[in-house]
């Protein structure tokens, strides 16, 4: 029986990505802890790459001298991030899901912008779908999933930096802000932040007793644009006041009506998030030079 050839978005081992490359495995190696090609890591630590990042990637190389035609950062991308959906099969898998936000990242300055694309394009062109009965709800899901947990394996194996401030996210919109909390952790994590994530609260009496306890730098409060008002005002009722008289202080993302909340920093979007965090956790020297 004749073998039909891989699709272009398979997950392939370390030896087929060197092989399609044309060049060995230790550079190979090399290139992937550079940050150069994205790729993921099973469980036993083995690595794994998407065969149309490879493709991209070798596209952009010159196997036969083993270097780049650009002595400058390579840009490897997957597509638009609304392009993803009509691969909805394949993207359920959490490897091909990571291997393709990787890519996206690669492409991007940092997280923050990198959850932006994500949260406007990706997300809104499932949600349109779903709503017009052009995607199923269990794809809905499916996908939704994959992305959250490929996002979380990407903010776990971000560490924080020595004697950094505290960030406690939350999230008084349920759980349909899992993604956007996820993004935001890993925004965080990438400034070398150390993050308390509490998940959804929908109690103002909860979260206050969160701040009391831990009393973190930041507190970060989550929501996008299908949060009732109203119900997002009296979730987070006198928490500004509260976060203040601890030290803390509130930033607000996401495109949610927030209400006005004492001393709060509002945030619309993840990279101005993470532009804050940059500057928050710069270092001294670094925080003096910017006026912080």
């Amino acid at each position: 029986m004749q073998q039909l050839d891989p699709k272009p978005d398979d997950v392939i081992t370390l030896p087929v990505a060197a092989r399609l490359l044309g060049v060995g495995p230790t550079t190979l190696k090399r290139w992937s802890d550079q940050g150069r090609i994205p790729h993921t890591r099973t469980p036993g630590g083995h690595r794994r790459f998407l065969r149309s990042v490879i493709l991209d990637f070798r596209a952009l190389v010159d196997p036969r001298a083993g270097v780049g035609r650009s002595s400058g950062p390579l840009s490897l991308r997957l597509g638009e991030p609304s392009e993803w959906v009509d691969r909805a099969h394949t993207l359920a898998d959490p490897d091909r899901m990571e291997a393709a936000l990787l890519a996206l990242r690669a492409s991007c300055a940092s997280w923050g912008e990198t959850g932006d694309a994500v949260m406007g394009e990706f997300i809104q062109t499932l949600r349109e779908r779903y709503r017009e009965g052009r995607l199923s709800e269990g794809a809905w899901r499916a996908l939704r999933s994959s992305l959250v947990r490929s996002v979380l394996r990407a903010a776990g194996r971000l560490r924080p930096r020595i004697g950094a401030p505290v960030a406690l996210i939350a999230s008084p919109a349920a759980d349909a802000c899992d993604l956007m909390t996820a993004l935001a952790e890993t925004v965080l994590r990438e400034r070398g932040f150390t993050v308390l994530e509490i998940g959804c609260v929908t109690e103002p009496s909860a979260l206050a007793e969160v701040i009391s306890e831990q009393r973190p730098h930041q507190v970060v409060l989550l929501a996008d644009r299908e949060t009732d008002p109203t119900i997002l005002a009296g979730r987070i009722e006198g928490i500004g006041r509260l976060a203040v008289g601890r030290g803390s202080e509130v930033w607000l993302a996401g495109s949610a009506s927030w209400p006005a909340v004492e001393g709060a920093r509002r945030f619309r979007t993840l990279a101005a998030l993470d532009e804050a965090a940059a500057r928050s956790n710069a270092p001294d020297g670094a925080r003096a030079a910017q006026g912080v």
